[in-house]
């Protein structure tokens, strides 16, 4: 279980770079694409910085290799036994108990533990017995982790997934990359989890939001720069049992899976952050999303399950479309 429990090969594509080119304009744009943290990963640059795509390739695939193999150790391994931790892993573990903490522990990377009974990530798919969920709910708890900048033991049969901000920390790291490259212009969407740096050509770069029930109609379209954009949702990987949709997303209080909106798309400043957050706010009620975004200054986009969009803390700023 890695950085693609949150996402499936088979994953849409909530995020679109909406492309307006023309012949006039002396710089060209390419995007090329390569299957990674299992997803399509799109990166757009000019012609000129074309080349370095295979190195961030590589890159990418370093960094998620990392992730994911330290993933699959802790779930793997005995209770008490002790896991190197590198700096990347730390850095995403203190990540975790912030996230946790801003949720009011709704949001807890150990609660793969349940997860994994409904066969999450990537199935099959099945709804587990109460028996077999409260044999395994002690397990769940991030205080159960016991980490330091060099070691981690835990001290239950518990499992990890940082798959809801794990892919957007490599995003960012990509971005850094290009910028050590010099290059001030590009896009990184790694299957809806984007970062927008600089201006593409003129203008900022225009994204547009998926609508769930309509894939030839969008939420909204709007302009970033230097900006990161997530998509949280209950369409992404599901499966229905008894009339009941069960999401990937699931509150570590209730043991439960929660399907509360249709989708939640924020805006912040990096795309490990626009991640982590759209899976937070999933987790929470209108009005806690409204409080929170005004403390951490992080529009979104809530589409209901009745099919009506909230726009919070200045999304509206960033639309050139509704």
């Amino acid at each position: 279980m890695g950085i693609s429990a949150k996402i499936t090969a088979l994953l849409f594509v909530v995020l679109i770079p909406f492309v307006i080119s023309g012949c006039r304009d002396k710089e060209q744009y390419n995007t090329r694409s390569f299957y990674e943290m299992g997803t399509i990963v799109n990166v757009t640059l000019s012609n000129k910085d074309d080349s370095i795509i295979n190195q961030l390739n590589k890159r990418m695939k370093s960094w998620e290799n990392e992730i994911s193999g330290f993933a699959e150790k802790v779930n793997n391994a005995e209770p008490g036994k002790s896991i190197s931790v590198s700096g990347i892993i730390y850095s995403l573990l203190q990540k975790a108990e912030y996230y946790k903490n801003l949720s009011n522990d709704k949001f807890d990377i150990t609660v793969a533990t349940i997860s994994s009974l409904y066969g999450f990530p990537e199935g099959p798919f099945r709804v587990p017995d109460n028996e077999t969920i409260q044999k395994n709910s002690d397990d769940v708890g991030f205080s159960n982790l016991v980490f330091d900048k060099k070691v981690l033991t835990k001290k239950t049969d518990l499992k990890i997934d940082m798959g809801a901000y794990a892919k957007g920390y490599i995003v960012d790291k990509g971005i850094e990359f290009l910028k050590s490259e010099e290059i001030k212009s590009a896009m990184i969407n790694a299957g809806g989890d984007l970062y927008a740096l600089g201006n593409k050509k003129n203008r900022k770069w225009h994204i547009a939001i998926k609508n769930p029930d309509n894939k030839k109609k969008f939420l909204s379209i709007i302009a970033l720069k230097n900006k990161a954009v997530a998509t949280s949702g209950n369409y992404e990987r599901y499966f229905e049992k008894n009339g009941r949709r069960y999401t990937h997303i699931f509150n570590a209080l209730t043991l439960q899976s929660v399907n509360n909106y249709k989708s939640i798309s924020v805006i912040a400043d990096t795309v490990e952050k626009s991640d982590g957050l759209a899976t937070v706010y999933y987790l929470m009620n209108i009005e806690k999303m409204r409080e929170t975004c005004r403390k951490l200054k992080t529009p979104l986009l809530v589409y209901t399950k009745k099919s009506e969009k909230i726009k919070l803390c200045g999304w509206q700023e960033y639309e050139i479309s509704n």
